[in-house]
């Protein structure tokens, strides 16, 4: 039997946190009983699940229950484990895990802050062990897979691409009063991204796109200080930019379904759901950056940023077609399927 490493209920629900919750609502459906378990801190909230038992375990909290709690639970009750966010136990640990992305060993100088540099090493110190030790590994793109391959000297066959999917905006309901709190956003006239301060999302590109474009209105949702950093690059006077600081799920989504285009001129990802998810909402067309990883999830559904052309112009792209026709290459029940198939062919051959 495997048993998953839940720490990540305990966590701000980014995309990784996404993927493994939304994986295991599906593989409750799928699998039965007895065939998975996920183990949990002591206290840490969980889903109701009929088909997957849950097991609080251990006295620790965070990285120290990773690393010590949890592969002790393995040892003791002879489980393979399942880790499903990029790290796993660097001892006791025998099974699978995901990595989404290699980006702290592909791209290092997006981490140059004493924060970034000590968060790379333990990334790319995580990446070595799991390449070496890792039973199985999971990935979310081919790209990923070819990441793995590139950096590691990880084969192929090693890696299994179970990719992301959007159904879940599906559940979240549109926030009628969006537009209320924004009133100088008006419905199919203005651009929205969603970004942080990551070098990897190119917050930049979208600045000096609202610089070039000033009749537009630009939309910006997203925590750190945008402002301050916009502030920081000369780029803090644009008129036609209006900061959203964080925003519900209710909000993206109104904000989604009703842009003339959402951005996404990411420098680096392994898979890149924001845009996905703009499309689910409604969003009529999505830009993103022309990469590799990028023309493999969205093939001709996308518009397309030259990064080493286009410094930063809505215009200057290379057209898509249909955006929602993408949907129906993706969905958890589909990733699910994948990963319950998984399981228990490796639980077989144990």
């Amino acid at each position: 039997m495997y048993a998953v490493d839940g720490a990540f209920f305990a966590q701000r629900v980014s995309g990784i946190q996404r993927y493994s919750i939304e994986l295991l609502a599906e593989l409750d459906n799928i699998l039965s009983p007895g065939e998975l378990e996920i183990v949990v801190p002591q206290g840490v909230k969980t889903p109701e699940y009929h088909n997957i038992r849950v097991v609080p375990w251990g006295s620790r909290s965070g990285m120290l229950w990773e690393q010590m709690d949890y592969p002790r639970y393995l040892r003791q009750k002879g489980r393979k484990g399942l880790c499903t966010c990029n790290v796993m136990p660097l001892f006791g640990f025998s099974g699978m895990v995901v990595v989404h992305d290699v980006c702290y060993r592909a791209r290092p100088d997006f981490y140059t802050d004493a924060r970034g540099r000590l968060s790379a090493a333990w990334h790319r110190l995580q990446y070595r062990v799991i390449a070496k030790k890792a039973e199985h590994i999971i990935t979310v793109s081919r790209f990923s897979r070819s990441e793995l391959q590139r950096y590691y000297g990880v084969a192929p066959s090693r890696v299994t691409v179970i990719p992301n999917a959007w159904q879940h905006m599906q559940r979240t309901q549109p926030d009628p009063n969006a537009f209320d709190k924004w009133p100088e956003l008006h419905p199919g006239e203005y651009y929205f991204s969603m970004s942080n301060l990551l070098k990897n999302k190119n917050f930049p590109w979208v600045l000096r796109a609202a610089r070039e474009k000033p009749e537009a209105m630009f939309a910006i949702a997203g925590g750190g200080n945008l402002a301050k950093a916009a502030g920081e690059m000369g780029l803090e006077d644009l008129p036609n930019v209006r900061y959203l600081g964080y925003v519900s799920d209710g909000e993206a989504k109104t904000l989604m379904a009703n842009c003339k285009a959402f951005l996404f001129p990411t420098l680096y990802e392994g898979f890149g759901i924001p845009p996905l998810e703009a499309i689910a909402c409604g969003a009529p067309r999505v830009l993103v950056s022309d990469t590799p990883c990028m023309r493999e999830v969205y093939g001709s559904h996308a518009d397309y940023i030259d990064l080493n052309t286009n410094p930063g112009n809505v215009d200057e792209v290379t057209p898509g077609h249909n955006a929602a026709g993408v949907l129906a290459r993706y969905s958890w029940e589909k990733s699910a399927r994948l990963l319950a198939e998984l399981l228990r062919n490796r639980a077989s051959e144990a």
